[in-house]
């Protein structure tokens, strides 16, 4: 078996259809797709045995635990590819996105592979969060979502690996729910394993639709990173460390009314989310709900960062 594909499912019914389409195309490469479901309750679990008759090479498998990060381990376990891809359920992939990987894997150009992430958005919340998680003042220097170009990378989204690699440095991480990718690649890094971002293998990830929605997810992404960066060392970036920062001098805007020049960073901050709004190509409203977007992102990212800090170190 040349690829297996894992795709962790929980509640997709909406996607399930187009991913079983494009995972299970006949494109000439000797694949399984395996969908590994956390127990959804909208038919999703349904729809793949219907969908199995169809595609003969699509897989269902059952996640007890729920967690991508567990989906993933009991997957891969029963998975006989040369290669393995990790791909997410709210996504969609070129029909050569795998065509590109192989190509890149078989070539030895590198151990691991993926491409740029676009974010789109559904509702007119979600195209306002989109456009600020493609921008570098929203997310930082991330280069898998914010740069288009050919280049090796720290981490890179929706990966297609060498088996070998899975051998040598172990599987997913399951104390992590979430950041289990990058914290298996900054292993695989400190191993000398290198990740490759092509831009040929671009795939669009639709972001959260709704504010609230945003705001756990982003909590729970710094809920876990003191973890990840505390079991491999040398993985801080200054931009895990900012939100933190950025909340713990909010706590002390009181001190403002001794000191009035205490409130310039909040006054810079809040001057380049506005003119930064501004600058996207979109509609008026669109750009106005991206200047609540920037607080979200960074305030609850840092909320979890610190929480997670205090909860590490309990």
């Amino acid at each position: 078996m040349k690829l297996s594909i894992i795709c962790p499912t929980y509640n997709e019914r909406d996607y399930i259809d187009l991913l079983a389409e494009r995972f299970c195309a006949d494109d000439g490469i000797e694949k399984e797709v395996l969908i590994t479901d956390g127990g959804s309750t909208d038919g999703t679990r349904e729809r793949v045995g219907e969908l199995m008759k169809k595609y003969p090479n699509l897989k269902f498998v059952d996640n007890p635990k729920r967690t991508s990060t567990h989906a993933f381990n009991v997957a891969f376990k029963i998975s006989s590819g040369m290669y393995v891809a990790f791909v997410g359920a709210h996504a969609e992939y070129d029909i050569n996105y795998f065509k590109h990987a192989i190509h890149y894997l078989d070539g030895n150009e590198c151990d691991a592979v993926g491409g740029p992430l676009h974010q789109s958005g559904k509702t007119m919340a979600g195209k306002a969060i989109a456009l600020v998680m493609n921008s570098k003042m929203g997310v930082g220097n991330t280069e898998f979502r914010t740069m288009k170009k050919k280049m090796f990378v720290d981490s890179v989204a929706f990966a297609v690996y060498k088996r070998e690699i899975f051998e040598k440095a172990g599987l997913m991480d399951e104390s992590l729910p979430v950041n289990q990718d990058d914290e298996f690649h900054y292993r695989i890094n400190k191993l000398g394993f290198k990740i490759l971002m092509v831009p040929e293998m671009q795939a669009t990830y639709y972001v959260r639709s709704s504010f609230g929605k945003l705001f756990r997810q982003y909590f729970r992404y710094g809920l876990y990173k003191p973890r990840v960066l505390k079991k491999v060392k040398g993985s801080v970036r200054l931009r895990h460390l900012i939100p933190s920062l950025f909340m713990l001098y909010f706590l002390t805007l009181p001190l403002s009314i001794f000191w009035c020049w205490w409130l310039l960073p909040l006054i810079l901050y809040l001057s380049f989310i506005i003119v930064t709004s501004f600058q996207f190509k979109a509609k008026l409203l669109t750009k106005i709900l991206t200047v609540p977007v920037y607080p979200i992102l960074h305030i609850s990212y840092g909320i979890g960062f610190i929480i997670g800090l205090f909860k590490m170190n309990a």
